[in-house]
């Protein structure tokens, strides 16, 4: 695993406003975005802040003094690469708005927010939060569907909420430091635990794993011509890993890689059967349906029908001159 703390930092014996301004400046950079301070708090003012990277994922704990800040439209559009922020509050509060939304979140609440919109926020009370923060490109597009059906204040008696809350402290944990995981693995997790929250009115008459398993037969089937049609290109478009795609089709009776080639297959076995691909070659009919190397298709056309597609050409022909 790629894992490493890549800052811990307090305010230590820096007074007021310049221990405010360096808490601000460290809590951006390892945000990676850009936002405006509020007014400096007057008086004392403690901060302190620790920061681990796992892959392309970011693992912010923090903890501040009363203080107050906003981020703008003009911040949101010029972020070169969206973001997804999901906080676990463990001790005070703060006040925030986003997307037009106020909610007050305290100590037990998990709240998701993304660089997309406007927000502006204000600690009330002295503030220790954990923050997970990754590239939007890394959420599921369904997790990120999601997002825009719910509060992004989580309900607290979810139990995905639960358990997303106990993921993002268990990572920002020191004894997670040389823990042996993944950051695919982390990523499945916050997809499934962000999935799982929604209200259960939004999830239909279908579970999780069928709604996204009939999203990605829908996207095979529409990409079946494409010759680079593969296990991680499907991954990487619908941002999960390959394990969890994998896990998506682990009750079917075939894996994603056979589901592709059955239905190129098939495709070709009705064109080879049709008058309209009659006057096509057969190497053209396996090539239009995302065949890159004609004896494989051949063997695999044979294997699966019983004959070769000249035969199947043939048989069809003949049985169309009987009709």
């Amino acid at each position: 695993m790629n894992c490493f703390v890549r800052e811990s930092w307090d305010s230590g014996g820096i007074r007021g406003a310049d221990a405010y301004e360096a808490w601000v400046d460290k809590l951006m950079s390892a945000q990676g975005s850009d936002w405006c301070p509020g007014k400096t708090p007057g008086g004392p003012f403690s901060a302190s802040l620790r920061h681990k990277v796992i892959g392309d994922i970011n693992v912010i704990e923090s903890r501040c003094d009363p203080c107050s800040g906003y981020r703008t439209e003009k911040h949101a559009e010029s972020i070169e690469e969206p973001s997804v922020i999901l906080l676990s509050y463990l001790e005070g509060g703060e006040h925030i708005e986003f997307g037009g939304e106020r909610y007050t979140v305290a100590a037990g609440d998990t709240f998701v927010w993304d660089s997309s919109k406007a927000t502006q926020f204000e600690v009330y009370e002295s503030l220790h939060k954990v923050a997970l923060a990754m590239p939007s490109r890394l959420v599921s597009h369904n997790a990120l569907a999601a997002l825009n059906q719910m509060p992004r204040k989580f309900d607290p008696s979810s139990g995905s909420r639960f358990l997303l809350s106990n993921l993002i402290r268990a990572v920002a944990d020191r004894d997670f430091d040389d823990a042996e995981v993944e950051s695919d693995t982390i990523l499945d997790a916050v997809n499934a635990f962000v999935l799982g929250a929604l209200p259960g009115g939004l999830h239909h008459d279908q579970s999780l794993r069928e709604r996204q398993r009939c999203e990605i037969i829908r996207y095979i089937d529409q990409h079946l011509p494409d010759p680079t049609l593969s296990v991680s290109q499907i991954a990487n478009v619908h941002r999960i890993s390959k394990r969890y795609l994998h896990w998506l089709f682990r009750d079917q009776s075939v894996t994603v890689n056979e589901l592709i080639i059955l239905k190129r297959l098939a495709g070709c076995q009705k064109d080879l059967s049709s008058p309209v691909g009659a006057h096509l070659q057969i190497g053209q009919i396996a090539y239009a349906w995302g065949f890159s190397n004609i004896s494989h298709f051949s063997k695999r056309y044979r294997a699966h029908y019983g004959e070769s597609p000249t035969e199947t050409r043939r048989r069809a022909a003949e049985e169309m001159g009987q009709g």
